[in-house]
Protein backbone atom coordinates (compact mmCIF):
# COMPACT_ATOMS: atom_id res chain seq x y z
CA UNK A 1 0.00 0.00 0.00
CA UNK A 2 1.45 3.54 -0.38
CA UNK A 3 1.69 5.39 2.51
CA UNK A 4 3.74 8.46 1.24
CA UNK A 5 1.70 11.60 2.67
CA UNK A 6 0.05 14.57 0.19
CA UNK A 7 -1.34 18.09 1.20
CA UNK A 8 -4.25 19.45 2.71
CA UNK A 9 -6.02 22.37 1.69
CA UNK A 10 -4.56 23.90 4.58
CA UNK A 11 -0.90 22.75 3.78
CA UNK A 12 -0.93 20.02 6.45
CA UNK A 13 0.50 16.62 5.43
CA UNK A 14 -1.72 13.78 6.05
CA UNK A 15 -0.95 10.47 5.69
CA UNK A 16 -2.79 7.37 4.03
CA UNK A 17 -5.10 5.72 6.66
CA UNK A 18 -5.07 2.44 7.40
CA UNK A 19 -7.63 0.59 5.77
CA UNK A 20 -8.41 -2.09 7.83
CA UNK A 21 -12.09 -2.05 6.46
CA UNK A 22 -12.00 -2.88 2.63
CA UNK A 23 -15.70 -3.20 1.12
CA UNK A 24 -17.52 -6.15 0.22
CA UNK A 25 -18.12 -8.06 -2.76
CA UNK A 26 -22.49 -6.86 -2.83
CA UNK A 27 -23.58 -8.21 -6.04
CA UNK A 28 -25.52 -10.83 -4.97
CA UNK A 29 -27.67 -8.97 -3.41
CA UNK A 30 -28.16 -6.33 -6.36
CA UNK A 31 -31.54 -8.22 -7.45
CA UNK A 32 -33.98 -7.79 -4.44
CA UNK A 33 -37.93 -8.40 -4.20
CA UNK A 34 -38.67 -4.37 -3.79
CA UNK A 35 -38.10 -3.49 -7.61
CA UNK A 36 -35.23 -1.21 -7.07
CA UNK A 37 -31.95 -3.09 -7.18
CA UNK A 38 -29.72 -3.69 -3.87
CA UNK A 39 -33.25 -2.83 -1.92
CA UNK A 40 -34.98 -5.99 0.09
CA UNK A 41 -38.19 -6.32 2.12
CA UNK A 42 -38.91 -8.45 4.26
CA UNK A 43 -42.69 -9.09 5.95
CA UNK A 44 -43.73 -10.62 9.17
CA UNK A 45 -47.23 -11.01 8.76
CA UNK A 46 -47.88 -9.94 11.67
CA UNK A 47 -49.03 -6.30 12.55
CA UNK A 48 -45.77 -3.93 13.90
CA UNK A 49 -43.35 -1.20 12.78
CA UNK A 50 -41.98 -0.49 9.53
CA UNK A 51 -38.56 -0.41 9.69
CA UNK A 52 -35.63 0.18 7.13
CA UNK A 53 -32.40 -0.09 7.48
CA UNK A 54 -29.61 1.83 5.20
CA UNK A 55 -25.90 1.86 4.19
CA UNK A 56 -23.79 3.35 1.58
CA UNK A 57 -25.31 6.82 1.34
CA UNK A 58 -22.25 7.74 0.83
CA UNK A 59 -20.09 5.18 -0.97
CA UNK A 60 -16.79 5.23 1.14
CA UNK A 61 -18.32 4.52 4.36
CA UNK A 62 -18.04 0.87 4.58
CA UNK A 63 -19.66 0.20 7.69
CA UNK A 64 -23.17 -0.02 6.43
CA UNK A 65 -22.59 -1.95 3.81
CA UNK A 66 -20.91 -4.85 6.53
CA UNK A 67 -23.88 -4.77 9.02
CA UNK A 68 -26.49 -4.94 5.80
CA UNK A 69 -24.59 -8.21 4.64
CA UNK A 70 -24.62 -9.91 8.18
CA UNK A 71 -28.53 -9.19 8.49
CA UNK A 72 -28.47 -10.53 4.88
CA UNK A 73 -26.26 -13.53 5.29
CA UNK A 74 -27.74 -14.32 8.47
CA UNK A 75 -31.08 -14.51 7.27
CA UNK A 76 -32.68 -12.42 9.30
CA UNK A 77 -36.03 -11.46 9.64
CA UNK A 78 -38.80 -9.67 11.59
CA UNK A 79 -40.53 -10.84 14.72
CA UNK A 80 -43.44 -8.36 13.42
CA UNK A 81 -43.60 -5.44 11.17
CA UNK A 82 -41.32 -5.55 8.15
CA UNK A 83 -37.89 -4.94 7.65
CA UNK A 84 -36.46 -3.23 4.64
CA UNK A 85 -31.99 -3.20 3.57
CA UNK A 86 -31.32 -0.71 1.74
CA UNK A 87 -27.68 -0.19 -0.84
CA UNK A 88 -28.07 3.39 -0.88
CA UNK A 89 -25.12 5.13 -3.40
CA UNK A 90 -23.75 1.52 -5.01
CA UNK A 91 -22.35 3.31 -7.90
CA UNK A 92 -19.67 5.43 -5.88
CA UNK A 93 -19.33 2.39 -3.43
CA UNK A 94 -18.28 -0.03 -6.81
CA UNK A 95 -15.41 3.18 -7.68
CA UNK A 96 -13.43 2.62 -4.53
CA UNK A 97 -10.24 3.20 -4.74
CA UNK A 98 -7.37 1.97 -2.33
CA UNK A 99 -5.17 4.40 -3.18
CA UNK A 100 -7.64 7.44 -3.46
CA UNK A 101 -10.00 6.17 -0.56
CA UNK A 102 -11.98 9.17 0.24
CA UNK A 103 -13.11 9.79 -3.52
CA UNK A 104 -15.72 7.55 -3.84
CA UNK A 105 -17.45 9.06 -1.44
CA UNK A 106 -20.18 9.97 -4.20
CA UNK A 107 -20.53 10.11 -7.95
CA UNK A 108 -21.75 13.55 -8.73
CA UNK A 109 -22.73 15.21 -5.12
CA UNK A 110 -23.54 14.37 -1.29
CA UNK A 111 -26.00 11.74 -1.25
CA UNK A 112 -27.46 12.91 1.81
CA UNK A 113 -28.31 16.44 0.57
CA UNK A 114 -30.40 15.21 -2.42
CA UNK A 115 -33.64 14.69 -0.70
CA UNK A 116 -35.41 17.33 -1.33
CA UNK A 117 -38.98 17.38 -3.61
CA UNK A 118 -37.84 19.47 -6.65
CA UNK A 119 -34.35 17.48 -6.77
CA UNK A 120 -36.56 14.20 -7.01
CA UNK A 121 -39.05 15.23 -9.48
CA UNK A 122 -36.47 16.19 -11.92
CA UNK A 123 -33.08 14.42 -10.82
CA UNK A 124 -30.23 15.43 -12.74
CA UNK A 125 -27.04 13.58 -10.61
CA UNK A 126 -26.43 9.72 -10.04
CA UNK A 127 -27.31 10.55 -6.37
CA UNK A 128 -30.35 12.33 -7.31
CA UNK A 129 -31.70 9.76 -9.23
CA UNK A 130 -31.01 7.32 -6.93
CA UNK A 131 -33.06 8.92 -3.97
CA UNK A 132 -35.63 9.33 -6.68
CA UNK A 133 -35.85 5.49 -7.02
CA UNK A 134 -35.76 4.79 -3.28
CA UNK A 135 -38.69 7.52 -2.54
CA UNK A 136 -41.62 5.42 -2.67
CA UNK A 137 -39.52 2.57 0.09
CA UNK A 138 -38.79 5.99 2.38
CA UNK A 139 -42.33 6.56 2.16
CA UNK A 140 -43.79 3.35 3.55
CA UNK A 141 -41.54 3.30 6.81
CA UNK A 142 -41.95 3.72 10.35
CA UNK A 143 -38.45 4.05 11.61
CA UNK A 144 -35.44 4.42 9.42
CA UNK A 145 -31.75 4.48 10.52
CA UNK A 146 -29.02 5.45 7.92
CA UNK A 147 -25.82 3.90 9.15
CA UNK A 148 -22.79 6.63 7.86
CA UNK A 149 -18.76 6.62 9.25
CA UNK A 150 -16.76 9.44 9.54
CA UNK A 151 -13.29 10.92 7.65
CA UNK A 152 -11.62 11.57 10.84
CA UNK A 153 -11.30 9.18 13.79
CA UNK A 154 -13.92 10.65 16.51
CA UNK A 155 -16.35 8.67 18.79
CA UNK A 156 -19.63 7.56 17.31
CA UNK A 157 -22.73 9.74 17.41
CA UNK A 158 -26.30 9.80 16.84
CA UNK A 159 -28.00 12.61 14.63
CA UNK A 160 -31.59 13.09 15.27
CA UNK A 161 -34.38 15.69 15.08
CA UNK A 162 -35.37 17.47 18.71
CA UNK A 163 -38.54 15.64 18.54
CA UNK A 164 -39.84 13.84 21.83
CA UNK A 165 -40.60 10.76 20.14
CA UNK A 166 -37.24 10.54 18.65
CA UNK A 167 -35.73 11.20 21.72
CA UNK A 168 -37.57 8.61 23.54
CA UNK A 169 -36.37 5.95 21.18
CA UNK A 170 -32.92 6.83 21.64
CA UNK A 171 -33.47 6.80 25.12
CA UNK A 172 -33.69 2.65 24.87
CA UNK A 173 -30.87 1.99 22.85
CA UNK A 174 -28.32 2.98 26.33
CA UNK A 175 -26.36 4.56 23.58
CA UNK A 176 -23.20 5.75 25.72
CA UNK A 177 -21.84 7.91 23.06
CA UNK A 178 -22.57 12.11 21.87
CA UNK A 179 -26.09 12.62 21.00
CA UNK A 180 -26.86 15.37 18.11
CA UNK A 181 -29.92 17.12 18.10
CA UNK A 182 -31.28 19.39 14.99
CA UNK A 183 -34.32 21.15 14.48
CA UNK A 184 -36.25 19.14 11.55
CA UNK A 185 -36.05 21.42 8.35
CA UNK A 186 -33.30 23.99 9.19
CA UNK A 187 -30.36 21.13 9.31
CA UNK A 188 -28.81 20.46 6.34
CA UNK A 189 -32.43 20.54 3.60
CA UNK A 190 -31.79 17.08 1.65
CA UNK A 191 -31.43 15.26 4.70
CA UNK A 192 -32.51 11.70 4.14
CA UNK A 193 -33.71 11.01 7.50
CA UNK A 194 -35.15 14.15 7.60
CA UNK A 195 -37.16 13.85 4.21
CA UNK A 196 -38.72 10.64 5.42
CA UNK A 197 -39.90 12.06 8.49
CA UNK A 198 -41.48 15.44 6.95
CA UNK A 199 -42.65 13.56 3.53
CA UNK A 200 -43.52 9.85 4.97
CA UNK A 201 -45.85 8.47 7.40
CA UNK A 202 -47.35 10.20 10.46
CA UNK A 203 -44.96 9.66 13.18
CA UNK A 204 -41.94 8.24 10.85
CA UNK A 205 -38.63 8.29 13.10
CA UNK A 206 -35.24 9.43 11.71
CA UNK A 207 -32.07 8.44 13.07
CA UNK A 208 -28.20 8.78 11.54
CA UNK A 209 -25.82 7.00 13.11
CA UNK A 210 -22.02 7.82 12.57
CA UNK A 211 -19.99 4.87 13.47
CA UNK A 212 -17.08 5.67 13.75
CA UNK A 213 -14.02 6.09 11.07
CA UNK A 214 -14.47 5.09 7.65
CA UNK A 215 -11.85 2.25 7.37
CA UNK A 216 -11.71 1.02 10.96
CA UNK A 217 -13.01 -2.02 11.94
CA UNK A 218 -14.46 -0.66 15.19
CA UNK A 219 -17.04 1.06 12.76
CA UNK A 220 -18.10 -2.12 11.67
CA UNK A 221 -18.76 -3.35 14.77
CA UNK A 222 -20.44 -0.28 15.77
CA UNK A 223 -22.81 -0.12 12.85
CA UNK A 224 -23.93 -4.24 13.74
CA UNK A 225 -24.06 -2.87 17.21
CA UNK A 226 -26.46 0.21 16.66
CA UNK A 227 -28.57 -1.80 13.90
CA UNK A 228 -29.55 -4.86 16.29
CA UNK A 229 -30.05 -2.63 19.00
CA UNK A 230 -33.03 -0.57 16.78
CA UNK A 231 -34.16 -3.50 15.47
CA UNK A 232 -34.46 -5.54 19.11
CA UNK A 233 -36.12 -2.45 20.74
CA UNK A 234 -38.36 -1.79 17.29
CA UNK A 235 -39.83 -5.57 18.42
CA UNK A 236 -38.54 -6.94 15.15
CA UNK A 237 -35.75 -9.42 17.10
CA UNK A 238 -36.78 -11.77 19.48
CA UNK A 239 -36.12 -10.86 23.46
CA UNK A 240 -33.05 -13.58 23.63
CA UNK A 241 -31.77 -12.04 20.02
CA UNK A 242 -27.83 -12.12 20.16
CA UNK A 243 -27.16 -8.29 20.50
CA UNK A 244 -23.46 -7.27 20.20
CA UNK A 245 -21.49 -5.38 22.44
CA UNK A 246 -20.18 -1.68 20.88
CA UNK A 247 -17.27 -1.12 18.77
CA UNK A 248 -15.88 1.47 21.17
CA UNK A 249 -15.27 2.55 24.72
CA UNK A 250 -17.19 5.98 25.56
CA UNK A 251 -15.01 8.57 26.29
CA UNK A 252 -14.98 12.37 27.47
CA UNK A 253 -17.59 13.61 24.12
CA UNK A 254 -20.20 11.71 25.54
CA UNK A 255 -23.65 13.69 25.88
CA UNK A 256 -25.89 15.86 24.51
CA UNK A 257 -25.31 18.31 22.04
CA UNK A 258 -27.70 20.62 19.70
CA UNK A 259 -26.31 22.19 16.46
CA UNK A 260 -26.58 25.32 16.04
CA UNK A 261 -24.63 26.46 13.04
CA UNK A 262 -23.51 24.48 9.71
CA UNK A 263 -20.14 26.93 8.71
CA UNK A 264 -19.13 26.64 4.93
CA UNK A 265 -15.96 27.56 3.80
CA UNK A 266 -16.06 31.08 1.54
CA UNK A 267 -12.42 30.94 0.09
CA UNK A 268 -10.30 29.00 -1.20
CA UNK A 269 -7.99 30.35 2.27
CA UNK A 270 -10.07 28.70 4.40
CA UNK A 271 -7.68 27.80 7.09
CA UNK A 272 -8.76 25.74 10.57
CA UNK A 273 -6.10 27.20 13.65
CA UNK A 274 -5.58 23.71 14.80
CA UNK A 275 -5.52 20.33 12.93
CA UNK A 276 -9.12 19.75 14.68
CA UNK A 277 -10.94 16.26 14.76
CA UNK A 278 -14.07 16.72 15.75
CA UNK A 279 -15.53 17.49 19.56
CA UNK A 280 -13.03 20.14 20.61
CA UNK A 281 -14.90 22.29 22.85
CA UNK A 282 -13.94 26.29 22.69
CA UNK A 283 -14.77 29.53 24.42
CA UNK A 284 -17.47 32.28 23.22
CA UNK A 285 -15.31 34.21 21.30
CA UNK A 286 -11.86 31.73 20.55
CA UNK A 287 -11.28 31.57 16.99
CA UNK A 288 -10.99 28.43 15.57
CA UNK A 289 -10.84 28.95 11.69
CA UNK A 290 -9.73 32.39 9.46
CA UNK A 291 -11.63 32.69 6.14
CA UNK A 292 -12.97 35.88 4.51
CA UNK A 293 -11.31 37.03 8.31
CA UNK A 294 -11.33 35.00 11.61
CA UNK A 295 -14.15 32.86 12.40
CA UNK A 296 -15.21 32.80 16.42
CA UNK A 297 -17.03 30.88 18.76
CA UNK A 298 -20.54 32.33 18.35
CA UNK A 299 -21.75 30.56 22.09
CA UNK A 300 -21.04 29.38 25.16
CA UNK A 301 -19.94 25.25 24.97
CA UNK A 302 -19.11 25.73 21.31
CA UNK A 303 -17.74 22.26 19.91
CA UNK A 304 -16.74 21.61 16.69
CA UNK A 305 -18.22 18.32 14.51
CA UNK A 306 -16.93 16.80 11.91
CA UNK A 307 -14.41 19.32 10.61
CA UNK A 308 -13.71 18.74 7.23
CA UNK A 309 -10.49 16.91 6.46
CA UNK A 310 -9.61 19.42 3.30
CA UNK A 311 -11.94 21.85 3.50
CA UNK A 312 -12.83 23.31 -0.02
CA UNK A 313 -14.44 26.81 -1.03
CA UNK A 314 -18.55 25.87 -1.31
CA UNK A 315 -18.96 23.42 0.89
CA UNK A 316 -18.94 22.53 4.75
CA UNK A 317 -16.37 23.28 6.72
CA UNK A 318 -17.76 22.85 10.04
CA UNK A 319 -20.51 22.23 12.19
CA UNK A 320 -20.59 23.88 15.44
CA UNK A 321 -22.78 22.55 17.94
CA UNK A 322 -23.54 23.81 21.86
CA UNK A 323 -22.70 21.19 24.33
CA UNK A 324 -25.66 20.30 26.74
CA UNK A 325 -24.25 17.94 28.93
Amino acid sequence: MNTSPFLSAAGARLEQPALDLLPLDISAYRHGNTGVDYCHRFESGRSGPDVTIIGLTHGNEFCGAHALCELLEQDTRPLRGSLTLIFNNVAAYQRFDPQRPYASRCVDEDGNRVWQTPRLKHPDTEESRRAARLRPLLLETDLVLDLHSTSNPVAPMLIYPELPDCSALVATLGFPFPQLLYKLGDYHPGMLISYAMQHGRKGCHGLVAECGGHFALESAQQAHAITRRVLYRAGLLEQDALIPPWGYEPDHSAGHYRIRNVIEARTEQFRFSQPYRGFERIARGEVYAQDEGPLRAPFDNCTLIMPARIPLCGAEAVTLAEYLG
